[in-house]
């Protein structure tokens, strides 16, 4: 039930991806609980033109709505730049797209036994987990009793975390890629929202949050190592379009949380169409930009980032693009670990490992054996302009793809 009355918010807000806006209108006429649910999200939404008191609307109702009030943020000083202009100028489509494995490793790889066993056990945690924040679960419905029973049950993800950083890491082995991609891209921000929940009083938002980030986190993990859940990476490498309304659906007017730092985000310009076609390659898009929205988290001037997905801005790619106001301090820390032009300190070197989990990626995405060609046409990269820092990368787009069905 709690799973329609969302479909039925975001359809009355717009931002129910097409594919599924179908399929809920299809069900409007066969089903009273769904026809119920659209009613409630259209009252609640004609409540914000009333004189009456705010508890009478859902928290996350209200926030998700006032967040749909604002503008999209004026892009084009962005897409006029010189590097966008340069990127356009060079960036090319080619034959054989990337349909994943190349940064996948077995768990024999990573030398230290300790190591592989957090990942090991962080990834059957995550599986015990996932049928507890999905949408027919007792949570989604406000029971979080078994939730909450099941995330004290072992420890706090935060501290595998920890643990995991607490090695000695070499950074050039391909195993501590892998490693790294786990801890930092979805992890971080997992921890934060499953700590809350098991020492707080969760909110429906909080699971609904969790769900994704499991979700990703899982298919992150299987993508990274392949011997970890064989069966279901089979079923993640078969061909299925990834439209950009799952992107959209999970990153607009969420809470992102980056270790210490808490950040709302913004979304924009989200094309419809698909972006990915397989659930590896996915993951990579999704791993990338978890680590955009992680750069920019702890140094938002205001606390907020934006989230862009455009598919015209230039030929042949989408192009990601997170972006928030910044100091001059802060944008010129950021700066260094991305042109290396100091060794970063120790609280920074999380930041160097973003960065270079992204960088992995452009090279497999690209299918390009070469970074500085990459950084060259300016594939991905850093921009300051207006007080703002923008972060951006491209992807090859899907030639001649019809709108596809969100996996």
């Amino acid at each position: 039930m709690e799973t329609l009355k969302q479909q039925a918010l975001d359809y009355t807000l717009g931002v129910l991806p097409k594919e599924e806006s179908i399929l809920f209108e299809a069900l409007l006429e066969q089903d009273e609980d769904a026809h119920k649910s659209l009613v409630e999200a259209q009252e609640d939404c004609a409540r914000l033109s009333l004189t009456a008191p705010p508890s009478r609307l859902g928290e996350e109702v209200r926030s998700r709505i006032i967040e749909q009030t604002h503008p999209p943020m004026d892009m084009d000083p962005f897409l006029g730049t010189i590097e966008m202009k340069r990127l356009r100028e060079n960036f090319s489509a080619f034959e054989n797209r990337y349909s994943g494995g190349g940064g996948a490793v077995d768990l024999s790889d990573i030398s230290l036994t300790a190591l592989k066993d957090e990942v090991s056990v962080s990834y059957e945690n995550l599986l015990k987990i996932m049928p507890l924040v999905s949408g027919d679960s007792r949570a989604a419905s406000g029971d979080f009793s078994k939730l909450q029973q099941e995330l004290r049950s072992f420890g706090s993800f935060s501290d595998g975390i920890n643990k995991t950083l607490g090695f000695e890491l070499n950074e050039e082995d391909p195993a501590t890629r892998s490693v790294l991609r786990s801890a930092l891209a979805t992890l971080p921000s997992l921890s934060f929202f499953s700590d809350r929940i098991r020492q707080q009083d969760p909110s429906l938002g909080d699971t609904r949050r969790l769900f994704y980030l499991c979700r990703d986190q899982l298919k992150i993990m299987r993508a990274s190592f392949r011997d970890l859940d064989p069966q279901r990476l089979i079923e993640d490498e078969k061909l299925r379009l990834h439209g950009a309304g799952l992107l959209q659906t999970k990153w607009w007017g969420s809470e992102h949380a980056f270790f210490s730092s808490t950040g709302k985000v913004r979304c924009g310009h989200f094309f419809e169409g698909p972006v990915t076609e397989r659930c590896v390659e996915f993951a990579e898009y999704d791993a990338n930009m978890y680590c955009l929205a992680n750069l920019l988290a702890s140094r938002s001037q205001d606390g907020e980032f934006h989230m862009e997905l455009m598919k015209d801005a230039v030929p042949g790619c989408t192009l990601a693009v997170a972006t928030a106001k910044m100091d001059d301090r802060k944008h010129a820390s950021l700066e260094s670990i991305i042109h290396g032009i100091r060794k970063p300190s120790a609280d920074m070197i999380h930041d160097q490992y973003l960065w270079t989990l992204i960088e992995d990626s452009m090279i497999r995405g690209h299918q390009c054996d070469r970074l500085s060609d990459l950084r060259e046409q300016q594939a991905y990269g850093c921009r300051r302009l207006n007080g703002y820092t923008y972060l951006w990368f491209a992807w090859p787009a899907i030639p001649n793809a019809q709108d596809g069905a969100d996996a």
